[in-house]
């Protein structure tokens, strides 16, 4: 521990040494007024927008417990993003382009050195961490170009997606996950909005090129991928089954209280989904709020990772005691789907999660079968929900995901239960949440798999912005899980921890 934290601090004096000027703030800086000694005057704001963050992260993770032999993974890997727009002639129209590099000074200079030396022997007896990832990124992950009025705007080319919960940037490690395509949105009136995208290109967080396919029928070495068809390994990484991306569209409410909205997912050979969301704020000392959420999703043209039919209910709710604690319950539940086929059910009621096994989009390392009343048939249990630019990446929208995992990680059906209590500062610069999650995996009829997690998540900022200057901020983060799991079946451990130290630097 005393290791990780002297390096995520020579870091941070790395950063600070950089810098002119040794101050932060959570918000972006507003230009002064340029005032002169008799007439006070207006600058024109120049066309050129810069902006840039530096982040350095160290993350350890503890997979080996209670006999379970996987290897355990350290990586520390620091990285740079660089952007800058352009608004052409107070026209509306501008263009923009984001560079991302990093490189963990490891010798590994790509995701395929991962299936060869010397990443595996990144330290003795552990493995990098692929998820930050233990190897160098170069990419230019955004060029766009975009139009804007009072009333729309439009986007078109590789670009980060942040208003669709879906379609999430992931933006939990050194870059955030982008897509190509693209994207309108356009304001109603003072309430009502309406939004339609197309994205047939992605990248996700370890990637550094742009590809067509997903989460579910890719296996970058951060996510395991789910059909069949990604199982065949080689020296540059795992195959990938083509994918002609997703379209979305969305209408959204927001007045008196209540913020609303309504999206349409199509996966393309994966899924349709109707995702609805909705939160109200009560009146009263402790501003309490009531959220709700439901989705019902099913399986669509070549249904690449197999049958799918998943719905979920949601509900959050939450109260502040004062100024500095706050409270947030939420529960989800995913009701199970049975289909009898051909085939025989594991002894261990635990079908693999490929296509090939049974056609059906099954739990992954979670009980999901049954013997069949009649000699050579088996039970299968589904309802997961089946997400192609999230999954396994504890990101998703769900009101119980944690740091480390959530029931659609897990693609599995069954109940979730989390609550999180948070404190800040009285000038906001300190943040911490406390949370306890509890997972049912399964149900008593197919057999149960018990989860929970505990996490810790704090982060300082530094002092405050200055009104000009190229500095935007400076902070700290430290974040813990620990997740233990009852009757774990093969493939999961009983016990799993991860600490992440991250330090970051905007200019």
């Amino acid at each position: 521990m005393f290791r990780r934290l002297a390096i995520v601090g020579m870091t941070a004096a790395a950063v600070l040494l950089g810098t002119t000027t040794i101050v932060l703030a959570e918000t972006s800086a507003t230009p002064a007024k340029q005032v002169a000694a008799t007439v006070s005057a207006t600058p024109t704001p120049s066309p050129f927008n810069f902006k840039a963050y530096v982040r350095a992260y160290d993350f350890t993770r503890q997979n080996a417990s209670n006999g379970f032999s996987k290897a355990n993974q350290q990586s520390f890997d620091p990285g740079i993003s660089l952007h800058g727009d352009y608004n052409i002639m107070d026209s509306g129209f501008k263009v923009g382009a984001s560079y991302f590099y990093s490189n963990p000074l490891n010798n590994c200079t790509s995701s395929a050195s991962f299936y060869t030396q010397p990443c595996k022997g990144a330290a003795p007896g552990l493995q990098p961490d692929n998820t930050l990832p233990g190897f160098e990124m170069s990419t230019l992950y955004e060029a766009y170009v975009s139009y804007a009025n009072a009333d729309a705007l439009a986007k078109a080319g590789w670009q980060v997606v942040t208003d669709s919960p879906w379609l999430s940037p992931s933006d939990s490690r050194l870059k955030p996950d982008a897509f190509f395509g693209y994207d309108f949105a356009y304001h109603l009136n003072k309430n009502w909005s309406a939004q339609v995208g197309y994205y047939n290109g992605f990248e996700d967080r370890v990637s550094s090129s742009f590809f067509r396919s997903t989460l579910l029928t890719y296996s970058p070495v951060d996510a395991p991928g789910y059909t069949s068809l990604v199982a065949s390994k080689g020296a540059g990484g795992l195959t990938m089954v083509g994918n002609s991306g997703v379209v979305d569209g969305r209408i959204g409410f927001s007045g008196n209280g209540l913020t609303s909205n309504l999206y349409y997912y199509g996966f393309a050979d994966i899924a349709n989904a109707v995702w609805w969301d909705a939160k109200y704020a009560l009146k009263g000392d402790l501003k309490p709020f009531v959220a709700a959420q439901f989705g019902t999703e099913s399986n669509t043209g070549a249904s690449q990772v197999g049958i799918i039919s998943s719905q979920v209910f949601g509900l959050q709710g939450g109260v502040s005691f004062n100024r500095n604690f706050s409270l947030v319950a939420g529960y989800d539940h995913l009701p199970s789907h049975t289909a009898t086929i051909a085939g025989t059910c594991p002894a261990n009621h635990v079908l693999p999660t490929n296509k090939g096994a049974a056609n059906y989009f099954v739990a992954s390392s979670s009980y999901n079968c049954t013997p069949g009343s009649a000699p050579g048939t088996m039970v299968v249990y589904y309802g997961g929900w089946a997400s192609p630019y999230t999954d396994s990446y504890a990101t998703d929208p769900f009101f119980t995901t944690s740091i480390s995992q959530g029931t659609v990680d897990r693609r599995s059906f069954g109940d979730g239960g989390k609550l999180a209590l948070t404190y800040t500062s009285d000038n906001h610069r300190s943040i911490t949440t406390v949370s306890r999650a509890l997972y049912a995996y399964g149900n008593a009829t197919v057999g149960m798999a018990p989860t929970q997690e505990t996490d810790f998540d704090t982060q300082y900022f530094f002092s405050k912005i200055p009104k000009s200057g190229s500095y935007k901020g400076f902070s700290l983060r430290y974040r813990y899980a620990e997740r233990t799991e009852q009757f774990a079946p093969a493939g999961v451990a009983p016990l799993f921890k991860y600490n992440r130290f991250q330090a970051e630097y905007d200019f």
